[in-house]
């Protein structure tokens, strides 16, 4: 099986570390070449994927670049068995001017839908947003699969942009779920604190995300005073990339709590820090299927996070995490409070129960639901199991 990956995000985040998880798990199953653009910020990754298969950088930042691309995609797509586009949310303006490219090709495309937004949410050109969900349907209508990365995303799919539900697949992201032994948490928890020059006895909440304005980190800080008062001790890390960084820091000056907030940049030793970590937070206005909070689990973390997207459908309130609307600061205030006033007994109870939870989303799993999906595009007389 020869799967062509087309990648249109510009930047390493959740959905494009799906593709190595997926491309990983499928090792022995399928051959994996990819098309991503050729930008900066996705230099480490090309590299990073030219270790699994070969890999098309092509310079796609501008719509006058795309006449010239367009026949060679459509070239490229004909080598192969399927084409996985792998879109970040409906506005991407590459995730739907390449499927409307693909659509005409004897080669199936399955377009994989890693963030579903509302209208209101995507930041797009005024004069295009009346008639975004329009293009949207239109490019997905020859696609032999639309996958959503979860039940929230299917529905928005259908509800908000008209895909009929037919149509789509739900498979939620999964991971390779690290083993986190005794001595690497050990090792881990001591360097982080050391790095940080904190004590043995300071507390960690993690989130692992973009420093972006979706991701919601300023409702986080805004929690924090409060938090503080009761655990003066707790310390709260932001790995992802600085977008909002300045704006950030600023806030927790104003806040006077800058001395327990760490933000640490980009990081690639993300697992080091949720094995170094007490608990993890994610405070997302919206989200697809965030690997991360599957890692956290793995990891044993109780986790705190909104009630959007595919999360609910990954934690379970009240058994290893708890969940609170969007943008709701004492919300969060709240679920703060109580996962950190924590007795030992309970907090066994959920780190027990985040790794079992955890289990349900190995890579494994998506895979070979997603190897169905191939097979059953490139041969229709193939068994469907969806």
């Amino acid at each position: 099986m020869q799967v062509l990956v087309i990648i249109t995000a510009r930047e390493v985040g959740g959905a494009e570390r799906y593709v190595v998880q997926l491309a990983g798990a499928l090792a022995g199953h399928a051959r994996f070449s990819f098309v991503l653009p050729d930008h900066p910020n996705l230099r480490p990754f090309t590299t990073e994927l030219s270790a699994i298969g070969a890999v098309h950088s092509w310079p796609l930042d501008r719509p006058t670049q795309w006449p010239t691309v367009i026949p060679a995609l459509r070239r490229l797509s004909r080598q192969h068995d399927v084409v996985h586009l792998n879109s970040n949310h409906p506005g991407s303006r590459l995730g739907i001017a390449f499927s409307f490219a693909l659509s005409g090709t004897a080669t199936p495309l399955i377009c994989v839908e890693q963030r579903v937004s509302p209208l209101s949410d995507i930041v797009i050109s005024p004069a295009l947003k009346p008639i975004l969900p329009t293009l949207f349907r239109l490019s997905r209508r020859h696609a032999a699969r639309v996958v959503a990365v979860s039940h929230d995303n299917a529905e928005k799919l259908t509800q908000l942009y008209g895909i009929p539900a037919t149509q789509i697949e739900v498979i939620h992201n999964c991971v390779s779920l690290p083993t986190f032994e005794p001595w690497f948490i050990t090792q881990a928890r001591a360097e982080l604190r050391a790095e940080l020059r904190l004590a043995a006895e300071d507390v960690i909440a993690l989130t692992l995300a973009r420093l972006a304005a979706n991701k919601g980190h300023r409702f986080l800080i805004a929690a924090l005073p409060a938090v503080l008062q009761r655990f003066p001790r707790a310390h709260f890390i932001f790995a992802g990339a600085p977008d909002e960084q300045a704006a950030l820091a600023q806030q927790a000056a104003a806040l006077n709590v800058s001395d327990h907030v760490h933000i640490l940049g980009f990081r690639t030793d993300t697992l080091r820090l949720l094995a170094g970590s007490d608990l993890f937070v994610l405070p997302s206005l919206g989200e697809g299927l965030p690997l991360s909070v599957i890692e956290a689990l793995a990891a044993g973390l109780p986790v705190v996070a909104t009630r959007v997207g595919g999360i609910p459908e990954v934690v379970v309130h009240g058994r290893h995490g708890l969940l609170v609307p969007p943008a709701d600061t004492p919300a969060l205030r709240d679920a703060l409070l109580s996962v950190l006033g924590l007795d030992a007994s309970t907090r066994a109870q959920w780190q027990q129960s985040a790794w079992e939870r955890a289990t349900l989303f190995r890579a494994e799993i998506m895979a070979e639901r997603m190897l169905d999906v191939y097979r059953a595009a490139k041969d229709t007389s193939y068994p469907k199991r969806f």
